[in-house]
């Protein structure tokens, strides 16, 4: 069991690494070029960058090529579709946050945490990377506490606005 749970954190290293890194970038250039949905609010917001998508993808895939030397050069592939669907799943957060009148920096617990879970974890399933329930589940866990934790130093060191 320790080991299969071991194994989905090396799954989704690349998804977590993704994640984390797009805030070290500062600001960009918006994703959404500044445009609003036909709601009038912003469709995703100044903190979905092309700056900040192409660090994200690079250092996901980054940890492909790492896991690549002991499970196969296929993972330099799945881990950069993985990255994507993270990042993917990220801005879908965003634009589900727009919609309910969530500024950016504002907290929408659980969808913070796991908007980025949900794309990787799509994106594993879509490529028949084989997780298992526990699995999933153990990585909500982990992608939920750790987003909390990480988010929190990540405001301490005033990389981040807010702690969440």
């Amino acid at each position: 069991m320790l080991e299969e749970l071991l194994i989905a954190l090396v799954i989704y290293f690349p998804a977590f690494t993704a994640n984390g890194s797009a805030p070290f970038v500062g600001r960009g250039h918006p994703i959404d070029f500044n445009k609003n949905f036909f709601d009038g609010r912003r469709i995703f917001g100044d903190g979905k960058t092309f700056e900040g998508l192409l660090v994200s993808l690079t250092f996901g895939t980054i940890i492909g090529v790492i896991i690549a030397r002991f499970w196969g050069v296929s993972w330099i592939f799945i881990s950069f579709v993985e990255s994507l669907a993270a990042m993917l799943g990220d801005m879908t957060g965003a634009f589900i946050k727009r919609r309910l009148n969530i500024p950016r920096g504002g907290r929408a617990l659980g969808l913070d945490q796991l908007d980025f879970v949900l794309g990787s974890s799509l994106a594993l399933v879509l490529l028949h990377v084989n997780i298992e329930l526990c699995q999933f589940l153990f990585i909500i866990l982990i992608a939920f506490i750790m987003h909390i934790l990480t988010n929190n130093v990540a405001y301490r060191l005033k990389i981040k606005s807010v702690p969440w």
